[in-house]
């Protein structure tokens, strides 16, 4: 008996095996949840944290913080 190589689940004939859009294979009943993991992992934005420079009111405004 094959087996699905996204899940694991033994498959009962070649009709349950399928094709995904990144050409690798998977069963007919995990082929939806794939293609939608693989596209909620494209469309997820990357996050960087951006470091807060301290507003500096006051005679010495102009003047570098980092000296």
């Amino acid at each position: 008996m094959a087996q699905c190589t996204n899940c694991k689940r033994n498959l009962s004939c070649g009709c349950q095996k399928r094709t995904t859009s990144d050409g690798k294979s998977a069963c007919s009943s995990c082929i939806n949840t794939y293609e939608m993991q693989k596209k909620q992992a494209v469309l997820k934005p990357n996050v960087t944290t951006v470091k807060a420079t301290p507003q500096v009111w006051g005679a010495n405004r102009y003047n570098k913080l980092n000296k």
